[in-house]
Protein backbone atom coordinates (compact mmCIF):
# COMPACT_ATOMS: atom_id res chain seq x y z
CA UNK A 1 0.00 0.00 0.00
CA UNK A 2 1.39 3.43 -0.69
CA UNK A 3 2.16 5.38 2.08
CA UNK A 4 0.20 8.95 2.69
CA UNK A 5 1.94 12.01 1.80
CA UNK A 6 2.09 14.97 4.01
CA UNK A 7 0.36 18.10 2.02
CA UNK A 8 2.39 20.55 0.32
CA UNK A 9 2.44 23.64 -1.81
CA UNK A 10 3.98 22.65 -4.71
CA UNK A 11 4.08 19.03 -6.55
CA UNK A 12 5.74 17.24 -10.04
CA UNK A 13 3.14 14.70 -10.62
CA UNK A 14 3.99 12.32 -13.45
CA UNK A 15 1.99 9.56 -15.10
CA UNK A 16 3.91 6.30 -16.23
CA UNK A 17 3.12 2.67 -17.39
CA UNK A 18 5.48 0.16 -17.38
CA UNK A 19 5.71 0.06 -20.90
CA UNK A 20 7.24 3.45 -21.44
CA UNK A 21 10.37 2.51 -19.74
CA UNK A 22 12.33 2.93 -23.20
CA UNK A 23 11.23 6.47 -22.75
CA UNK A 24 11.72 6.87 -19.34
CA UNK A 25 15.37 6.03 -19.16
CA UNK A 26 15.79 9.08 -20.51
CA UNK A 27 12.89 11.64 -20.28
CA UNK A 28 12.96 11.25 -16.15
CA UNK A 29 16.14 12.86 -15.57
CA UNK A 30 15.31 15.59 -17.80
CA UNK A 31 12.35 16.28 -16.31
CA UNK A 32 13.91 16.11 -12.35
CA UNK A 33 16.35 18.85 -14.11
CA UNK A 34 13.90 21.20 -15.43
CA UNK A 35 11.47 20.91 -12.53
CA UNK A 36 13.16 19.62 -9.33
CA UNK A 37 14.17 22.95 -7.85
CA UNK A 38 10.84 24.21 -8.32
CA UNK A 39 8.47 21.76 -6.22
CA UNK A 40 8.28 20.73 -2.88
CA UNK A 41 7.65 16.76 -3.97
CA UNK A 42 8.22 15.26 -7.49
CA UNK A 43 5.63 11.94 -7.23
CA UNK A 44 5.63 9.46 -9.87
CA UNK A 45 2.51 7.60 -10.46
CA UNK A 46 2.77 4.35 -11.99
CA UNK A 47 -0.08 2.46 -13.26
CA UNK A 48 0.82 -1.36 -13.44
CA UNK A 49 -2.58 -2.37 -14.26
CA UNK A 50 -2.79 -4.86 -17.34
CA UNK A 51 -4.71 -4.87 -20.05
CA UNK A 52 -5.62 -8.17 -21.76
CA UNK A 53 -6.80 -6.72 -24.88
CA UNK A 54 -7.34 -4.26 -27.58
CA UNK A 55 -4.84 -1.09 -28.03
CA UNK A 56 -3.54 -0.53 -25.11
CA UNK A 57 -2.35 -4.55 -24.89
CA UNK A 58 1.40 -5.63 -24.46
CA UNK A 59 3.58 -8.22 -24.37
CA UNK A 60 6.78 -8.85 -21.83
CA UNK A 61 4.82 -6.92 -18.91
CA UNK A 62 7.09 -8.28 -16.01
CA UNK A 63 9.86 -7.39 -18.14
CA UNK A 64 9.24 -3.96 -18.41
CA UNK A 65 7.82 -3.56 -15.16
CA UNK A 66 10.93 -4.60 -13.25
CA UNK A 67 13.12 -2.37 -15.51
CA UNK A 68 11.20 0.46 -15.27
CA UNK A 69 11.28 -0.09 -10.67
CA UNK A 70 14.42 -0.83 -10.87
CA UNK A 71 15.64 2.55 -12.71
CA UNK A 72 13.22 4.26 -10.97
CA UNK A 73 14.40 3.41 -7.35
CA UNK A 74 17.94 3.54 -8.55
CA UNK A 75 17.17 7.54 -9.14
CA UNK A 76 15.67 8.08 -5.52
CA UNK A 77 19.17 7.78 -3.83
CA UNK A 78 20.54 11.29 -5.10
CA UNK A 79 16.53 12.37 -5.30
CA UNK A 80 15.13 12.54 -2.15
CA UNK A 81 11.92 14.44 -3.49
CA UNK A 82 11.15 11.50 -5.64
CA UNK A 83 8.42 9.42 -4.55
CA UNK A 84 7.21 6.31 -6.15
CA UNK A 85 3.40 5.52 -6.25
CA UNK A 86 1.95 2.31 -7.67
CA UNK A 87 -1.70 3.47 -9.07
CA UNK A 88 -4.37 1.80 -6.09
CA UNK A 89 -7.40 0.40 -8.23
CA UNK A 90 -9.00 -0.75 -4.93
CA UNK A 91 -12.46 -0.04 -3.28
CA UNK A 92 -11.52 2.70 -0.75
CA UNK A 93 -8.94 4.40 -3.67
CA UNK A 94 -11.53 4.01 -5.97
CA UNK A 95 -14.20 5.97 -2.87
CA UNK A 96 -11.51 8.99 -2.36
CA UNK A 97 -11.36 9.61 -6.07
CA UNK A 98 -14.84 10.01 -6.61
CA UNK A 99 -15.09 11.72 -3.80
CA UNK A 100 -12.57 13.95 -4.72
CA UNK A 101 -13.81 14.31 -8.01
CA UNK A 102 -16.94 12.34 -8.78
CA UNK A 103 -18.86 12.97 -6.29
CA UNK A 104 -22.22 13.65 -8.34
CA UNK A 105 -21.48 10.46 -10.18
CA UNK A 106 -23.04 7.21 -8.68
CA UNK A 107 -20.00 4.89 -11.47
CA UNK A 108 -16.61 6.56 -13.07
CA UNK A 109 -14.80 4.16 -15.38
CA UNK A 110 -11.21 3.02 -14.78
CA UNK A 111 -10.87 3.58 -18.67
CA UNK A 112 -12.47 5.62 -21.40
CA UNK A 113 -14.66 4.54 -23.89
CA UNK A 114 -11.62 3.68 -26.39
CA UNK A 115 -9.70 1.81 -23.38
CA UNK A 116 -7.53 4.98 -23.05
CA UNK A 117 -6.60 5.83 -19.10
CA UNK A 118 -9.13 7.43 -17.25
CA UNK A 119 -8.51 6.90 -13.60
CA UNK A 120 -5.36 7.21 -13.35
CA UNK A 121 -5.22 10.89 -14.00
CA UNK A 122 -7.06 11.65 -11.13
CA UNK A 123 -5.37 9.20 -8.88
CA UNK A 124 -2.11 10.72 -9.64
CA UNK A 125 -4.08 14.11 -8.46
CA UNK A 126 -5.47 13.17 -5.45
CA UNK A 127 -2.79 11.16 -4.17
CA UNK A 128 -0.27 14.48 -5.03
CA UNK A 129 -1.94 15.97 -1.55
CA UNK A 130 -0.58 19.88 -2.87
CA UNK A 131 -2.59 23.07 -3.56
CA UNK A 132 -0.56 23.27 -7.29
CA UNK A 133 -0.28 19.52 -8.83
CA UNK A 134 2.20 20.34 -11.97
CA UNK A 135 0.84 17.18 -13.60
CA UNK A 136 2.44 15.56 -16.95
CA UNK A 137 3.04 12.44 -18.94
CA UNK A 138 6.64 10.80 -18.41
CA UNK A 139 7.22 11.68 -22.37
CA UNK A 140 6.74 15.70 -22.22
CA UNK A 141 10.02 17.49 -22.88
CA UNK A 142 10.63 20.79 -22.15
CA UNK A 143 12.33 24.19 -23.28
CA UNK A 144 13.79 27.50 -21.83
CA UNK A 145 14.05 26.17 -18.64
CA UNK A 146 13.00 28.51 -16.45
CA UNK A 147 13.56 28.25 -12.66
CA UNK A 148 11.00 30.69 -11.67
CA UNK A 149 8.37 29.15 -13.88
CA UNK A 150 6.16 28.16 -11.20
CA UNK A 151 6.08 30.92 -8.88
CA UNK A 152 5.62 32.91 -12.01
CA UNK A 153 2.11 31.10 -12.95
CA UNK A 154 1.35 30.72 -9.52
CA UNK A 155 1.39 34.74 -9.63
CA UNK A 156 -0.93 34.12 -12.73
CA UNK A 157 -3.23 32.07 -11.10
CA UNK A 158 -3.95 34.46 -8.65
CA UNK A 159 -4.30 37.23 -10.68
CA UNK A 160 -6.71 35.56 -13.13
CA UNK A 161 -9.05 34.15 -10.80
CA UNK A 162 -11.33 32.19 -13.63
CA UNK A 163 -8.28 30.39 -14.79
CA UNK A 164 -8.61 26.76 -13.46
CA UNK A 165 -4.93 25.49 -15.28
CA UNK A 166 -1.80 26.67 -16.43
CA UNK A 167 0.68 25.28 -18.83
CA UNK A 168 4.08 25.57 -20.19
CA UNK A 169 4.00 27.82 -23.47
CA UNK A 170 2.67 24.79 -26.39
CA UNK A 171 6.10 24.37 -28.25
CA UNK A 172 8.41 27.04 -28.26
CA UNK A 173 7.21 30.50 -29.30
CA UNK A 174 7.64 32.19 -32.98
CA UNK A 175 9.64 35.26 -32.57
CA UNK A 176 6.17 37.35 -32.35
CA UNK A 177 4.55 35.12 -29.36
CA UNK A 178 2.84 32.99 -31.65
CA UNK A 179 1.61 29.68 -32.15
CA UNK A 180 0.52 27.75 -34.84
CA UNK A 181 -2.92 27.42 -34.65
CA UNK A 182 -4.11 25.26 -37.60
CA UNK A 183 -2.35 22.35 -35.40
CA UNK A 184 -4.50 23.07 -32.05
CA UNK A 185 -7.29 20.76 -33.45
CA UNK A 186 -10.69 20.38 -31.63
CA UNK A 187 -11.51 17.40 -29.06
CA UNK A 188 -14.17 14.59 -30.60
CA UNK A 189 -16.40 14.82 -28.25
CA UNK A 190 -16.53 18.30 -27.45
CA UNK A 191 -18.69 20.80 -30.40
CA UNK A 192 -18.45 24.19 -31.05
CA UNK A 193 -15.09 25.17 -28.70
CA UNK A 194 -14.59 28.78 -28.93
CA UNK A 195 -11.35 29.86 -30.08
CA UNK A 196 -7.72 30.34 -28.23
CA UNK A 197 -7.52 34.34 -26.79
CA UNK A 198 -3.88 36.46 -26.99
CA UNK A 199 -3.67 37.43 -23.14
CA UNK A 200 -1.29 40.62 -22.59
CA UNK A 201 0.68 39.79 -20.15
CA UNK A 202 4.31 40.04 -19.38
CA UNK A 203 5.89 37.91 -21.83
CA UNK A 204 3.96 35.33 -24.35
CA UNK A 205 0.62 34.19 -23.06
CA UNK A 206 -2.92 32.30 -24.35
CA UNK A 207 -6.05 31.26 -23.16
CA UNK A 208 -7.53 28.60 -23.82
CA UNK A 209 -11.04 26.75 -23.24
CA UNK A 210 -9.83 23.45 -23.00
CA UNK A 211 -6.80 21.10 -21.35
CA UNK A 212 -5.04 18.48 -22.40
CA UNK A 213 -3.75 15.64 -20.23
CA UNK A 214 -0.42 15.81 -21.19
CA UNK A 215 0.77 18.73 -19.05
CA UNK A 216 -0.92 21.12 -17.43
CA UNK A 217 -0.93 22.79 -13.21
CA UNK A 218 -4.10 22.70 -11.60
CA UNK A 219 -5.16 24.67 -8.50
CA UNK A 220 -6.69 22.01 -6.75
CA UNK A 221 -8.55 24.80 -4.27
CA UNK A 222 -10.09 26.76 -7.08
CA UNK A 223 -10.90 22.90 -8.32
CA UNK A 224 -13.22 22.58 -5.22
CA UNK A 225 -14.91 25.77 -5.15
CA UNK A 226 -15.72 26.34 -9.12
CA UNK A 227 -16.02 22.42 -10.06
CA UNK A 228 -16.18 20.06 -7.34
CA UNK A 229 -17.57 17.19 -9.18
CA UNK A 230 -16.70 16.55 -13.10
CA UNK A 231 -19.84 15.24 -14.88
CA UNK A 232 -18.65 12.01 -17.47
CA UNK A 233 -18.98 13.06 -21.17
CA UNK A 234 -20.79 10.17 -22.66
CA UNK A 235 -19.33 9.07 -26.08
CA UNK A 236 -21.90 9.05 -29.20
CA UNK A 237 -23.48 6.50 -30.77
CA UNK A 238 -20.79 5.25 -32.82
CA UNK A 239 -18.22 5.79 -30.33
CA UNK A 240 -20.23 3.31 -27.63
CA UNK A 241 -20.85 0.89 -30.31
CA UNK A 242 -17.07 0.78 -31.09
CA UNK A 243 -16.20 0.68 -27.15
CA UNK A 244 -18.60 -2.44 -26.91
CA UNK A 245 -17.19 -4.02 -30.13
CA UNK A 246 -13.42 -3.93 -28.31
CA UNK A 247 -14.93 -5.44 -24.46
CA UNK A 248 -14.63 -1.57 -23.36
CA UNK A 249 -17.16 0.15 -21.53
CA UNK A 250 -18.61 3.41 -22.77
CA UNK A 251 -19.13 5.11 -20.19
CA UNK A 252 -17.23 8.18 -20.50
CA UNK A 253 -15.01 10.32 -23.17
CA UNK A 254 -11.42 10.74 -22.19
CA UNK A 255 -10.51 12.81 -18.94
CA UNK A 256 -9.48 15.65 -20.83
CA UNK A 257 -12.71 16.14 -22.58
CA UNK A 258 -14.53 15.63 -19.60
CA UNK A 259 -12.63 18.29 -17.62
CA UNK A 260 -12.77 20.63 -20.30
CA UNK A 261 -16.26 20.61 -21.25
CA UNK A 262 -16.74 21.27 -17.22
CA UNK A 263 -14.29 24.45 -17.62
CA UNK A 264 -16.68 25.31 -20.63
CA UNK A 265 -19.90 25.16 -18.55
CA UNK A 266 -18.45 27.33 -16.26
CA UNK A 267 -16.24 29.95 -18.12
CA UNK A 268 -12.80 28.70 -16.75
CA UNK A 269 -10.01 28.54 -18.74
CA UNK A 270 -6.18 27.30 -18.92
CA UNK A 271 -3.31 29.45 -20.09
CA UNK A 272 -0.47 28.71 -21.71
CA UNK A 273 2.59 31.21 -20.21
CA UNK A 274 5.77 31.43 -21.77
CA UNK A 275 7.08 33.29 -18.56
CA UNK A 276 9.96 35.67 -18.32
CA UNK A 277 13.56 35.12 -19.73
CA UNK A 278 13.82 32.40 -21.82
CA UNK A 279 10.68 30.56 -19.85
CA UNK A 280 9.30 27.40 -20.37
CA UNK A 281 7.66 25.53 -23.33
CA UNK A 282 6.98 22.30 -23.70
CA UNK A 283 7.12 19.81 -26.57
CA UNK A 284 5.60 16.37 -27.00
CA UNK A 285 7.21 13.43 -29.37
CA UNK A 286 3.90 11.97 -31.86
CA UNK A 287 5.44 8.94 -32.34
CA UNK A 288 7.42 6.01 -31.10
CA UNK A 289 9.97 4.16 -33.51
CA UNK A 290 13.52 2.81 -33.11
CA UNK A 291 14.52 6.04 -34.85
CA UNK A 292 12.88 8.24 -31.74
CA UNK A 293 14.42 6.29 -29.10
CA UNK A 294 18.37 6.59 -30.66
CA UNK A 295 17.53 10.05 -31.71
CA UNK A 296 15.77 10.72 -27.63
CA UNK A 297 19.44 11.54 -25.91
CA UNK A 298 20.39 14.02 -28.42
CA UNK A 299 17.05 15.24 -29.04
CA UNK A 300 16.96 16.03 -25.31
CA UNK A 301 20.69 18.03 -25.16
CA UNK A 302 19.09 19.89 -28.26
CA UNK A 303 16.21 21.02 -26.32
CA UNK A 304 17.85 22.15 -23.13
CA UNK A 305 20.55 24.08 -25.18
CA UNK A 306 17.73 25.90 -27.33
CA UNK A 307 19.26 24.62 -30.71
CA UNK A 308 15.72 24.90 -32.11
CA UNK A 309 14.86 24.87 -35.90
CA UNK A 310 12.98 27.82 -37.20
CA UNK A 311 9.99 25.36 -38.56
CA UNK A 312 10.04 23.75 -35.24
CA UNK A 313 8.80 27.06 -33.88
CA UNK A 314 5.07 27.52 -32.92
CA UNK A 315 4.84 23.63 -32.70
CA UNK A 316 4.15 21.27 -29.79
CA UNK A 317 4.47 18.03 -31.34
CA UNK A 318 8.26 17.57 -32.49
CA UNK A 319 8.25 17.23 -36.05
CA UNK A 320 10.91 16.04 -38.51
CA UNK A 321 12.78 19.09 -38.65
CA UNK A 322 13.97 17.48 -35.35
CA UNK A 323 13.89 13.70 -35.19
CA UNK A 324 13.32 11.65 -38.41
CA UNK A 325 9.96 10.25 -38.21
CA UNK A 326 9.78 8.49 -41.62
CA UNK A 327 9.47 4.72 -40.50
CA UNK A 328 6.65 5.95 -37.69
CA UNK A 329 4.58 7.50 -40.43
CA UNK A 330 5.52 4.13 -43.14
CA UNK A 331 3.31 2.37 -40.28
CA UNK A 332 0.40 4.65 -39.61
CA UNK A 333 -0.51 4.22 -43.62
CA UNK A 334 -4.52 3.63 -43.46
CA UNK A 335 -4.29 -0.08 -44.82
CA UNK A 336 -1.80 -0.57 -41.96
CA UNK A 337 -4.39 1.12 -39.74
CA UNK A 338 -6.90 -0.67 -40.35
CA UNK A 339 -5.15 -4.41 -40.06
CA UNK A 340 -3.88 -3.15 -36.15
CA UNK A 341 -7.79 -2.43 -35.53
CA UNK A 342 -8.49 -5.74 -37.07
CA UNK A 343 -6.17 -7.19 -34.74
CA UNK A 344 -7.20 -5.43 -31.94
CA UNK A 345 -11.00 -6.18 -32.20
CA UNK A 346 -10.38 -10.21 -32.52
CA UNK A 347 -8.18 -10.01 -29.76
CA UNK A 348 -10.37 -8.29 -27.50
CA UNK A 349 -13.12 -10.33 -28.53
CA UNK A 350 -10.90 -13.63 -27.93
CA UNK A 351 -10.28 -12.13 -24.60
CA UNK A 352 -14.66 -11.42 -24.10
CA UNK A 353 -15.42 -14.95 -24.78
CA UNK A 354 -12.68 -16.75 -22.76
CA UNK A 355 -14.40 -15.37 -19.55
CA UNK A 356 -17.92 -16.51 -20.61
Amino acid sequence: MNADLTPVKTVLQINMHPFDAPHVIHTLPHQIRVWEGQVDRILLTVDTGQVNAGRYKGHGFEAAKNRLFAFLESLQKDHPKLHIDTVDYGPQAHQKVGDTFFSNNTTYPDKAFDGGPFYVYFYGLMRANARYVLHMDSDMLFGGGSQTWIDESIAQLEAHPDALVICPFSGPPKKDGDMSFSLHVGMPGIRHIPQAEKMQLDSPAWRFPTVSTRIFMIDMQRFKQRIGSIKLLRPDLKRRLRSHAFNQKPLSMPAEEALSTDMMVRKLYRIDYLGTGYGMYSLHPPYRSPQFYAALPMLIKRIESGDIPESQRGDFDINSSMVDWSSALAAKTRSKRYLKALKHLISANVERFSRS
